[in-house]
């Protein structure tokens, strides 16, 4: 099968959690598949693609300038969520175009893709959105400022609208935890919610003793245990997780243990973040080459998420380097893992998570099961080979694709904003 897959970021290098899924999927298909990546090309100072893929590697060419207000207009217009006027782009149009003809099947990542969709023609597609932003929206309205909460409501409600246009008009949709196809599901009729599956994210296995080398956090001779939070924490749900521990957890547990240290690792924190982060008595450490390298010299990793959608990656990577985790009831829900057995997960009392910390803190034994919960869940929900598998079932399963004719036919047939 000839598969075209379609990104809005250019994956390389992947530290962004959308970037993974794309290489990620584009290995796995292309040891099937004859495989095209269509991306953006790389912005100044940023390598072109590698050589030696085992897909061929298009790329169009993104437009600044006022070429928002173009998408943001067709979006309103059309009644889309602002998220997909944010990234229309002229010539991402026409290289679809051109190429979605040639392939027997289009594969679009995430929902902002979906102002794109009357470009593929008659291709039979799917969407890998990965999460569900409209979850993810609806969640942080419950948490931001409250002047903020009538649009992030609207465009939850846009998203949501949105995901249902696209389950009708797709083969598939892909998420990759059950909390988010379950939020989708729940608001679709039986036979779009059919459409809907599962594929998880993996991640690599690492020694942590190779990621602990990569760069000390503290000098040989310092003592005490250290609590790390990780991610973008240019990412509201990260910077309102790092703010939420900061404000309610961090003081009254630096009272409890004053041996306690606290190292919080990620790209592009906020100013009034670096404020915060310094007067809590904190550590930064902003990009590092790898936040596991953080995680895997950590005694336990935070996860105090109050908002967001798809997997906690931060939680894997704790897994994966063999750190026990601490984390909220919400990001726990975004994973496969049991309380108690792969991490122990908390409410938004503060009283809580302070005694949560100080029992791990005190019990080796507890963290050292927790490691080992946390490495089986990988070995059995998270491993190439499961999400491999999950991934040809869904390919597998869209076989016969439909005649050009007919999915020509049936894009004629649903009266959709997206068309």
């Amino acid at each position: 099968m000839k598969i075209l897959y379609v990104t809005s970021r250019y994956p390389w290098p992947a530290r962004r959690g959308d970037q993974m899924r794309a290489l990620q999927l584009l290995d796995f298909l292309a040891a099937e598949h004859e495989v095209t990546l269509l991306a953006p090309a790389p912005g100044l100072g940023v390598a072109p693609p590698p050589s030696g893929l085992p897909y061929q590697v298009e790329l169009f060419q993104p437009e600044g300038g006022l070429v928002f207000l173009a998408g943001m207009a067709r979006a309103l217009f059309k009644g889309l969520p602002l998220q997909t006027g944010l990234f229309y782009q002229p010539d991402l149009g026409r290289r679809l175009r051109k190429l979605s003809s040639r392939h027997d099947l289009a594969i679009l990542q995430l929902v902002r893709l979906g102002i794109h969709v009357s470009d593929l023609g008659g291709t039979p597609f799917v969407v890998d959105l990965i999460d569900s932003l409209a979850l993810n929206f609806s969640r942080r309205a419950e948490v931001d400022r409250w002047w903020l909460v009538p649009a992030l409501k609207l465009e939850a409600w846009l998203l949501a609208q949105a995901e249902r246009r696209l389950a009708e008009r797709a083969m598939r949709l892909l998420v990759v935890c059950d909390r988010d196809r379950e939020a989708i599901v729940k608001r679709l009729p039986p036979g779009l919610a059919a459409k809907v599956a599962v594929v998880s994210l993996s991640v690599r296995a690492q020694r942590v003793g190779q990621a602990a080398e990569e760069g000390r956090l503290w000098r040989e001779g310092d003592k005490g245990p250290v609590l790390a939070i990780t991610g973008n924490l240019g990412y509201f749900v990260n910077a309102d997780a790092v703010t939420w521990w900061l404000r309610d957890v961090w003081p009254p547990l630096r009272r409890v243990r004053p041996d306690a240290r606290l190292v919080i690792a990620g790209d592009r924190p906020s100013r009034a973040l670096r404020q915060a982060i310094d007067e809590a008595g904190a550590r930064l450490v902003e990009s590092p080459p790898d936040l596991r390298s953080i995680i895997a010299q950590a005694t336990v990793s935070i996860a105090p998420m109050r908002c967001g959608s798809g997997v906690p990656v931060k939680v894997l990577e704790a897994w994966v380097v063999g750190t026990p985790v601490l984390a909220s009831s919400w990001a726990g829900a975004g994973t496969t893992g049991r309380q108690d057995e792969d991490f122990k997960l908390l409410g938004d009392n503060p009283g809580d998570w302070i005694a949560a910390v100080n029992d791990l803190l005190d019990h080796p034994e507890t963290r050292r099961q927790l490691v080992e919960g946390g490495h089986r869940r990988l070995a059995t929900d998270y491993s190439r080979d499961e999400v491999r598998r999950q991934l040809q079932e869904v390919i597998r399963g869209l076989a016969p694709l439909p005649s050009r004719r007919e999915s020509s036919e049936m894009m004629r047939a649903v009266v959709s904003p997206l068309s």
